[in-house]
């Protein structure tokens, strides 16, 4: 065979295969196989029949331990986490929180330290921490103790030195500052309505949602090598663009979307599609589930089937289609159809990056 031709077939070969290759590119990802992790979640059960639908459908969980009300309350939150990564540590990985109880006191800092070693040395990979600072702890002033107060400074630096994660709640979504008229989705106008003590335009003594942002920045700036996630979109939820400007400035930092994907729904949908695309190391996909213990006929298998059904399932459809659907609580929106590549680093690589340790049992 002369070179010429074999030049040619050899070509003529790669051909088909990059054929081949771009076909398979173009193909939609398939729900059960797809690697998926729900990085925000909250598991409080010792059933543990959920677990086979994790199994069947491809999907690992970031179980949050949540409140710092009292330590007896954490503790048992964080037995239930970590039990169910002990047995299941491929699917299964938590974070811990501390208490604020004795907050201010001599010995706070250290006892608390002492905590979250031993909470790591438990197979703990991050620290969660709720809006209740920030919007319920008070000092002896009667202030409120806010995220940036110098005296949580010895916490974050230990956190940043055992290279763990903070995953921070902080505040509630702007339109819980808003008149009812002026929020921006339906299930936020239908949950304050309902619940008028937790509805902060009624309650104008507690932090505006600005100076609870504001506090959470100037404690990221203190502490620049601090591995940091912020809950339900940073509580930025109502505008990618301001959601934008925040990731800009906080290169190294991340969001999850838990509790806040009906807040991309409103908003103009290439727009969305554009921002995910754009800061799609930065975002993980989240939904704030809870499984707890019920009765014996609704096991947590049950549960998690229900969730599948309701939530996983549909989240998908949103990011990886390109439909035009209507319901009772987003209105009409346009699916997102956000390319494989995106899908990977939301629904799974983020997780393993911001969460070192995701998936390896201490």
């Amino acid at each position: 065979m002369n070179l010429f031709r074999f030049l040619n077939l050899r070509l003529k070969g790669y051909t088909v295969l990059l054929i081949v290759f771009l076909s398979g590119c173009s193909q939609k990802p398939d729900f059960k196989t797809f690697p998926k992790i729900d990085a925000h979640v909250h598991l409080e059960t010792s059933d543990d029949s959920f677990v086979q639908v994790l199994k069947e459908n491809n999907f690992k969980l970031m179980t949050l331990v949540t409140g710092s009300a009292s330590q007896p309350v954490i503790n048992e939150e964080f037995d239930f986490a970590k039990a169910l990564h002990d047995k299941y540590p491929e699917f299964i990985s938590f974070a811990t929180t501390f208490s604020m109880d004795g907050f201010g006191e001599p010995g706070w800092q250290q006892r608390t330290i002492e905590w979250l070693q031993e909470s790591f040395d438990k197979g703990a990979i991050a620290v969660k921490v709720w809006k209740d600072i920030g919007m319920t702890f008070r000092d002896k002033d009667s202030s409120f103790i806010m995220i940036d107060d110098e005296r949580f400074d010895p916490v974050w630096d230990f956190i940043e030195a055992q290279n763990k994660t903070l995953v921070n709640h902080i505040g509630e979504p702007r339109n819980c500052w808003l008149p009812v008229d002026s929020m921006t989705v339906p299930g936020d106008k239908k949950y304050y309505s309902n619940h008028p003590q937790y509805y902060m335009y009624l309650h104008p003594g507690y932090p505006s949602h600005q100076e609870l942002m504001e506090a959470r920045d100037r404690m990221l700036k203190k502490h620049p090598g601090l591995r940091y996630v912020g809950c339900h979109l940073g509580s930025m939820e109502w505008d990618v663009n301001v959601q934008a400007k925040w990731l800009d400035n906080h290169p190294d930092c991340a969001l999850d979307m838990a509790s806040r994907i009906e807040h991309f729904k409103v908003q103009d949908p290439d727009k969305v599609r554009k921002f995910i695309i754009k800061y799609q190391d930065q975002l993980l996909y989240a939904t704030d589930i809870s499984v707890q213990d019920e009765n014996p006929d609704f096991t947590t298998r049950n549960q998690v089937e229900e969730v599948l059904n309701q939530v996983w399932l549909k989240d998908w459809e949103y990011f990886t289609t390109d439909k035009i659907i209507e319901n009772s609580s987003s209105g009409k929106y346009k699916c997102l159809n956000l390319p494989v590549s995106v899908l990977s680093k939301i629904y799974s690589e983020n997780a393993l990056k911001m969460y070192p340790g995701f998936g390896l049992k201490r």
